[in-house]
């Protein structure tokens, strides 16, 4: 579904929703359950046609076209039932017994009960920042749930036990009553179109004539469905909340969503990244003890010279179609609470709830911790060693003379990587010293200043970034101005406010116009060139593909578009080696997309995926492979 159509129909529909939520509801019920019996006839279809059909082929009458029913309906089928039984994997953590931790469970049970939701079959403790209420259903679509309740130790370590209690109990609030189980209905029906539309598209044998049964309803009925469950599961988020506001109070509430967002910060640009760049000196995690350090750094997080701009940050963002959950800011409304960064707790959740075997609990995470990152850390240490002999082979070369920008631009990258954010501004000044007009360059350095709490060194970062997005339609251009924007309105500076947000208007539709085309290959003249990739930049990618078993060989070429004047898009083309255990055809490209590192905006083609692989994309793919010096890797035979 395009994502421009159902984001119109979510803001229809979330207007529909507003005047009249129990008809809302009511309407959206109707639909699951006219889509939950679609299913089912289509399974009974299905089944009658394939046992029709085979009964005519064992009796000799054969004809091509029962063939291709029999075909049909045993591929339909096949997804049907995969779509329906829907066995969901049990959440991953630590199962924690009353008998462990009392107290916790007095607090689980108290919330429960003012809730009235189902109790949880099992409570787990794993690493997360989060909570959740996991439905693990036995039966598929026809439910028989196991319930979970999955706490996360770090986010029992950075709240108070009522700020907790308000979480538990926004948790409990999505199962309880008739508000639960109608969230939940519709959820699973919504998943189980989902599945069988994943299904259909992985679909060989059969699978054109089996969707043609299924052609309306993916056409008409499953995008506005899927828009509805939406909206009814974000309004549900509200009523998760008014049930979190009525047991703990809307003060610990608010106060817990926002010490949330801070300490999700922290932990992302703060903390995680600090554990992973002592990967470079040592190949083994065996001394890492991060839970262990967090029970005081997710506390004092809160005092953190970055925890306001943190926080502000989170307050600007938007509710967008990825998640149901209300934006912070539209949280705190219903709340009716003020923002303010909250202060610590004097005493954690984690400390109060599990006393004396909290350090046990700490220990048994940081061991299965250490235990399922050993192999990603001994990647990245040998990933490290790689980039510490880029730095000084850079470091030489620089000494002679002016480096390539695509080098530079790493070398800044490896240095921050390695040295952390002061040493990595060092190469990047001398980036911007020695060619001003380097937009990823000054992009970079600004990104990195403007968050600084010394005035000046903010104004440093907030005037590069004006350079970037005043210097045209770019790929740097629109990240800049919105980050500027939010900088401007840190600093109250409203007469400029006005104007920039002009330019910021015209960026962002300029690069949505740009992405779009880049990322469009069915309509209109293609236009590939070369990729002009430093041979280092090259070097990268050609080592990280030398571990990718199902790499055969790699071509990059560059692809440019009217609507991106002065863009640099590049198109990483993956062509598989022969042999079995294949990585997914549907997801590899989004795993090798995090872990290129390119100067550039780029896409990574999977010439396996079922896109490309269409017998109709083979001129275009021999179009792309085509382009001079295009192939940049070809796995030893």
């Amino acid at each position: 579904m395009d994502d421009a159509f159902f984001r119109r129909l979510v803001a229809a529909y979330e207007h529909d929703s507003r005047d009249d939520p129990a008809r809302f509801a009511r309407r959206t019920a109707a639909m699951a359950a006219f889509g939950y019996a679609a299913i089912l006839a289509a399974l009974a279809a299905s089944t009658w046609g394939l046992v029709w059909g085979t009964r005519q082929l064992l009796h000799g009458r054969l004809a091509g076209w029962k063939v291709m029913l029999v075909l049909g309906c045993a591929s339909l089928l096949f997804s049907l039932l995969r779509a329906l039984w829907m066995r969901l994997e049990a959440p991953q953590g630590l199962p924690v017994t009353a008998q462990e931790a009392p107290r916790l469970f007095e607090l689980i049970e108290k919330v429960r009960a003012k809730t009235g939701a189902p109790r949880p079959d099992r409570v787990l403790i794993d690493g997360e920042l989060n909570a959740a209420v996991w439905q693990q259903p036995r039966l598929g679509l026809l439910g028989w749930h196991r319930n979970h309740l999955v706490l996360g130790l770090p986010l029992m370590m950075g709240l108070s036990t009522r700020q907790l209690g308000a979480v538990i109990a926004h948790e409990f609030g999505h199962l309880r009553g008739a508000h639960g189980k109608l969230g939940q209905w519709i959820y699973r029906t919504r998943r189980s179109w989902t599945l069988l539309a994943l299904a259909r598209e992985r679909a060989s044998l059969g699978g054109n004539v089996a969707d043609i049964v299924l052609a309306f309803f993916f056409r008409h009925f499953f995008p506005r469905f899927n828009a509805r469950a939406f909206v009814l599961s974000r309004q549900q988020e509200y009523e998760a909340d008014r049930a979190a506001h009525r047991i703990v109070g809307t003060q610990a509430a608010g106060e817990g969503l926002q010490a949330i967002e801070v300490q999700a910060r922290y932990l992302q640009e703060e903390f995680w990244p600090a554990v992973w760049r002592r990967a470079a000196g040592t190949p083994t995690p065996a001394a890492e003890q991060p839970y262990r350090v967090l029970r005081e750094a997710m506390p004092a997080s809160l005092a953190h010279a970055k925890a306001s701009l943190w926080l502000a940050d989170g307050l600007k963002r938007l509710a967008d179609v990825d998640d149901t959950h209300p934006s912070l800011r539209d949280r705190l409304a219903f709340a009716e609470l003020k923002p303010g960064v909250p202060r610590a707790a004097e005493v954690s959740a984690a400390e109060a709830l599990l006393g004396s075997s909290l350090k046990d609990w700490i220990r048994r995470l940081d061991e299965r911790w250490r235990e399922d990152v050993a192999r990603l850390w001994s990647e990245r240490h040998r990933y490290a060693n790689g980039q510490r002999h880029l730095i000084e082979e850079l470091e030489k070369e620089s000494a002679t003379g002016a480096v390539d920008a695509d080098d530079h631009l790493l070398w800044a990258r490896a240095v921050r990587l390695l040295d952390g954010d002061a040493a990595g501004e060092v190469v990047l000044r001398r980036l911007v010293g020695e060619r001003p007009d380097n937009l990823p360059g000054c992009y970079e350095l600004g990104m990195l200043l403007i968050d600084e709490a010394d005035a000046a060194r903010s104004a440093e970062g907030a005037e590069l970034l004006r350079r970037v997005a005043e210097a045209g339609n770019n790929p740097w251009a629109f990240s800049a101005a919105a980050r500027r924007e939010t900088w401007l309105e840190r600093g109250e500076r409203f007469d400029e406010l006005k104007k920039w947000r002009e330019l910021l208007k015209k960026r962002d539709a300029e690069a949505t116009e740009a992405m779009q085309a880049l990322h469009e290959f069915d309509d209109g003249a293609q236009h590939f060139e070369p990729a002009q990739l430093s041979r280092r930049v090259l070097r990268s990618l050609q080592d990280l593909l030398r571990g990718e078993r199902a790499a055969g060989r790699a071509f990059v070429v560059g692809k440019s578009d009217a609507a991106a004047p002065d863009w640099r898009f590049c198109l990483v083309i993956v062509e598989r080696a022969k042999g079995i255990g294949q990585p997914d055809a549907q997801s590899w490209w989004a795993e090798l997309r995090e872990r290129i590192e390119l100067p550039c905006p780029f896409m990574v083609i999977d010439l396996a995926h079922p896109y490309w692989a269409d017998k109709a994309r083979k001129p275009l793919v021999e179009q792309m492979l085509a382009v001079p010096d295009a192939q940049v890797y070809a796995a030893r035979r």
